[in-house]
């Protein structure tokens, strides 16, 4: 096998690195042959995931790819991977990634100010993209960004407009961010006229803020040419209206796609079929797709009928109406994927959309929750991926059981038996379980053959409640579980979880908010966890990262290394920096 790949050119190798993240290409091709060696030392497109990654690979990572050899960058102190912006650190310093064109950072605990300071020396990023969830950190400038994306969890809401002063907009084209003013918009806008694409949200709670919106254009010497317009509003009743949306729409003539969302607050005049018609005909000629969902006391059935004529039909611009919920919305896009009773997913008499397609609205559903056995549907949810068993009861054929991957049991009316026996016959692809029930007092002997490696991530939120659980050898029916989140009532339970589950890589474990008390706070370190725990009291193992979290809550986050590494001749790999490191960091202090 070696042989035959000594004869590839190395542009086929190329191709294919092209198509992987870089600890995919060292864990498959790395110390095969010279050859492939010497192509993987000298490859300069890697592409970086470190989000949700194994320590051994992000070791592995850092030991043998130079910084100007990548491209794109994800980072994440995500709880299955602790402290990773920091250990990245101790490695590298962000201006070393001199060909860096993406960079994609996940809940950063660090507020890198150092690291973000250094951004601007970064000549060929084109692509930032930052999830947050508290705190935003302070991107001081910025090379010409042609992409930038801010995502802030739904609900939340913070001024971020101080840490994106110095970003600069003109080579902008892409933008998505939320809790901006109107006046930071306008400022862009005068400065983005690249901009081709827009999603952007807005919370307005007073008709100054609308009113805002509307006038945004005045006074501007350009208006950006967009092709692509998504625009989230939430809004208290009667703050905004259909004149606002119009105003800041109507210079927008090659918009191409429009979706278009108001929460709360949205008039009547929103829901009119006929004055939607006579605007995109007269001002967004090139519009292909119009996605809506407007929420209004005031939608009824023959607002939808409005939406049958030609003009809609043809455009294959369909409608539907949720008379529960007041909501007017576009299907399939706005259609539900989650569902949690038992009826379809949108009524039939309730949609413009042509009976033989109603199946594209089961087909959209990908979590599903069981709470009642009355079930009366015409179709099969098909492409379900989260299973929610909250009911004792479940009817065969609603659901295709082999595609579920992830199962969510909520009700102790379901037995352990009952849940491996389940997962063992019909469920093939669930590879994360939460068992949020009592599974106490379980009689191995009941279970001689049943073992389900296929589960790597397990969830146990009940463990706590029980103080015999160190009885609980749950390894026996789980026995490739790599990543484990827990309730406990212990410290003591954590090293007996971390080796009672000898392949996991990553932990996180908390008490229950209703079980702690702030009074008695827990104190542990790292070092008592290592002198408690099997596993990471061996001769490699400090090769495990962790967090505690012991303030006004109880929480540790463990992010664990492989099984002491051997290299392709048998030997132990000793982990310490690149051959690299220090010359860069000294061109760097230098």
């Amino acid at each position: 096998m070696s042989c035959c790949l000594d004869q590839l050119p190395i542009e086929i190798f190329h191709r294919i690195f092209n198509h992987l993240w870089a600890h995919e290409i060292l864990y498959s091709f790395y110390t095969i042959n010279d050859y492939l060696n010497n192509i993987i030392t000298h490859y300069d497109n890697y592409l970086i995931n470190f989000e949700s990654i194994r320590k051994s690979h992000f070791d592995r990572v850092c030991r043998h790819i130079r910084p100007d050899q990548v491209i794109s960058l994800v980072l994440s102190d995500a709880t299955e991977t602790p402290n990773q912006f920091k250990l990245f650190q101790s490695f590298f310093y962000i201006e070393q990634f001199t060909r860096l064109r993406a960079l994609k950072l996940i809940d950063l605990n660090d507020d890198g100010s150092t690291f973000f300071f250094q951004l601007y020396q970064l000549q060929h990023l084109v692509s930032l993209e930052i999830n947050v969830d508290i705190e935003f950190p302070l991107v001081r400038c910025t090379p010409p960004l042609e992409r930038l994306i801010i995502n802030i969890p739904s609900g939340v809401y913070f001024d971020i407009e101080p840490a994106i002063d110095l970003i600069s907009f003109e080579q902008l084209r892409y933008l998505s961010i939320s809790n901006i003013s109107c006046m930071m918009l306008k400022r862009i806008f005068s400065q983005a006229n690249q901009l081709k694409s827009l999603e952007i949200s807005f919370q307005f709670l007073n008709t100054i803020d609308s009113a805002l919106l509307a006038d945004i254009h005045q006074g501007q010497v350009t208006t950006p040419a967009l092709v692509s317009l998504s625009l989230n509003i939430v809004a208290s009743i009667q703050v905004i209206t259909r004149a606002h949306i119009e105003r800041f729409l109507a210079p927008f003539h090659r918009l191409r796609q429009l979706e278009l969302v108001v929460t709360i607050g949205a008039d009547p005049p929103f829901a009119d079929a006929y004055q939607w018609e006579r605007f995109i005909v007269e001002y967004l000629p090139q519009l292909v797709t119009f996605n809506f969902k407007f929420s209004s006391l005031h939608i009824n059935q023959n607002m939808l009928n409005r939406f049958r004529s030609s003009f809609w039909l043809n455009k294959r611009w369909f409608v539907a109406c949720n008379l529960d919920g007041r909501c007017l919305f576009t299907v399939p896009h706005f259609a539900p994927t989650s569902m949690s009773n038992a009826c379809a997913p949108v009524s039939s008499e309730c949609t413009t959309l042509p009976v033989e397609e109603h199946i594209i609205l089961y087909d959209r559903v990908t979590q599903l929750v069981y709470e009642s056995d009355q079930w009366n549907l015409h179709y099969r949810y098909n492409h379900v991926k989260k299973l929610f068993l909250n009911d004792p009861y479940m009817q065969e054929n609603i659901v295709d059981l082999s595609q579920v991957q992830s199962l969510y049991v909520n009700t102790s009316d379901w037995s352990l038996y009952m849940i491996l026996t389940l997962l063992k016959e019909d469920m093939p692809s669930v590879n994360y379980l939460s068992l949020n029930c009592a599974y106490t007092n379980i009689d191995y002997q009941d279970f001689p053959n049943i073992s389900l490696p296929q589960i790597q991530i397990l969830c146990l939120p009940k463990y706590g409640q029980y103080l015999d659980n160190d009885r609980l050898h749950l390894t026996q029916f789980f026995p490739c579980v790599e990543r484990l989140r827990v309730s406990i009532n212990s410290k003591h339970q954590i090293p007996f979880l971390i080796d009672h589950f000898k392949n996991m890589l990553s932990g996180f474990f908390y008490f229950n908010s209703s079980e702690y008390d702030g009074n008695k706070r827990i104190r542990m370190t790292r070092q008592w966890l290592k002198e408690q725990t099997d596993r990471l009291r061996g001769s490699n193992r400090n090769n495990f990262i962790c967090q505690i979290e012991d303030k006004f809550f109880f929480q540790v986050s463990i992010w664990i290394g492989d099984n002491d590494e051997v290299d392709h001749k048998g030997q132990r790999v000793v982990r310490r920096k690149p051959w690299w490191h220090q010359r860069f960091r000294w061109h760097s202090v230098k």
